[in-house]
């Protein structure tokens, strides 16, 4: 070891030591954490005691923590939304997703508190993904229900929407009651608009097509097809909001391309910004909204397009979230920033950035899971990046987790201190203190955990809207 690595090493451990222990002190929240089988259980983080299990249909795709400390499962295979009470820990009622007809509740989210209402979103992603040509579904939808603690329709569903071909995703703007929601599955209606300033009758007011992504058809190279057999999948997959400008982001997955759309304006405003990355499935906004992250699965050493050096899994893109433009592209790598051995045959080798999470605004934790399709792959880390300066985004030593494969989810307890992150194959749920970044509690869950959130004292876990602002 060079001189300049054993001086980094003592200061690291230096800090370390001057860092205070979080091993014993109080959570003080419970979990609510669902799994991929038939069920989701609530527990006290302190204790690791089980409080109420809620039996569930055999796949549930994501979940939602409200200010009110109320609890919303999408329960996929049975078309309708659990909805819990983490205060009291037991069940409220099950709504269905859809009077539309829209099948399979997929994501849901919570809206921005504006002008003292609040709405979550389940977005149904009907029969499944592919290229379905230009007829709209009868079967993808988003439902909005009523989260307003003392409004007459609380904790009803209030409102639908038809979209595009899903699977869906869905971004708010900070101050207006209009949302942008993806169709990764259409080549026609890309991005849908949609104002729910009534949320009893909610309002398509714009869509974005292929060709505000230049992909006019004139060749096979700018033909949109879904399935990128016959041309070119945009694949929107991943969304954000910013404060410090208010635009709304969309990745396109196939392409690339960061979408920011500018809500305030009739019609919506639509800029690109292009990056040398592809696949992916969220953004995240730093706090105060003026940068952004996208973690993108390729250029990678292994798998995709390959085309990555030794050890990457993909790549972190950093953007100005105000002009939009590129600050900067920089490699995650499996097994922290000093891996450089070939990942060929390691049980990581197929790794791939999942949701990522910047509680303190400065360090970016990236939950790392494996690509789809990949038998026996697996991760058991959290690659972390020092964004203290945006352009020059520099990789930290990883955290080790429990293993866990798929996309991984994750929460951050209300008050910052701690985050989450489920661990599938391993049945458990690892608690790591953010301030020295280090798993302090293993919980022992329910099989399979895929999703999480918390509520405590500080209040829900996950973000009740634009992450800025709350």
């Amino acid at each position: 070891m060079t001189s300049h690595r054993l001086c980094a090493a003592a200061v690291a451990a230096a800090v370390s030591f001057a860092l205070p222990s979080f091993a014993n002190e109080p959570i003080n929240a419970r979990a609510l954490v669902a799994a991929a089988a038939d069920a989701a259980a609530i527990y006290d983080l302190d204790t690791g005691q089980e409080l109420a299990r809620i039996a569930l249909s055999s796949s549930v795709t994501d979940l939602a923590v409200t200010r009110a400390g109320i609890g919303l499962i999408n329960d996929t295979g049975a078309h309708h939304v659990v909805v819990v009470d983490l205060t009291t820990a037991r069940e409220i009622t099950r709504l269905p997703a859809s009077r539309l007809g829209g099948r399979r509740p997929v994501h849901l989210y919570l809206s921005p508190v504006i002008a003292g209402q609040q709405i979550a979103v389940v977005l149904n992603d009907g029969a499944g993904h592919g290229s379905h040509g230009a007829e709209p579904p009868t079967d993808s939808t988003a439902t909005l229900i009523d989260v307003t603690v003392g409004s007459p329709s609380y904790l009803t569903a209030v409102g639908e929407v038809r979209l595009g071909h899903g699977h869906h995703k869905a971004a708010f703007s900070p101050t207006l009651p209009r949302m942008v929601i993806s169709n990764i599955s259409d080549c026609t209606n890309v991005l849908t608009v949609v104002d729910f300033a009534n949320p009893a009758e909610p309002q398509v007011i714009h869509q974005f097509a292929p060709a505000a992504f230049g992909l006019d058809g004139s060749t096979p190279m700018r033909r949109c097809d879904a399935s990128g057999r016959n041309g070119v999948s945009l694949a929107p997959h991943g969304v954000a909001s910013s404060a410090a400008s208010g635009l709304v982001f969309h990745h396109l997955t196939g392409t690339g391309q960061i979408a920011a759309i500018d809500l305030s304006q009739t019609p919506p405003a639509l800029s690109v910004v292009q990056t040398a990355g592809t696949g992916g499935a969220s953004i995240k906004d730093l706090p105060g909204g003026a940068v952004i992250v996208v973690p993108q699965r390729t250029p990678r050493e292994l798998g995709l397009r390959g085309g990555g050096q030794r050890c990457q899994v993909g790549q972190l893109a950093v953007l100005d979230a105000v002009r939009p433009a590129l600050l900067a592209q920089q490699p995650i790598l499996s097994g922290g920033p000093d891996c450089s051995d070939s990942l060929a045959g390691r049980a990581d080798a197929y790794a791939a950035p999942g949701y990522a999470i910047a509680p303190d605004g400065r360090h970016l934790f990236v939950q790392l899971g494996t690509l789809g399709g990949v038998r026996e792959a697996r991760s058991r880390e959290i690659a972390v990046f020092d964004l203290g300066q945006p352009a020059r985004p520099r990789q930290l030593p990883s955290i080790q987790i429990g293993a866990g494969d798929g996309t991984r989810d994750h929460a951050v307890t209300g008050d910052g201190r701690f985050l989450l992150v489920p661990n599938s194959l391993d049945a458990t749920v690892s608690v790591v203190a953010i301030a020295t970044r280090t798993v302090v509690k293993t919980l022992p869950t329910l099989p399979r955990p895929s999703r999480v959130g918390t509520f405590g004292a500080a209040g829900p876990s996950k973000p009740v809207g634009p992450p800025s602002l709350n």
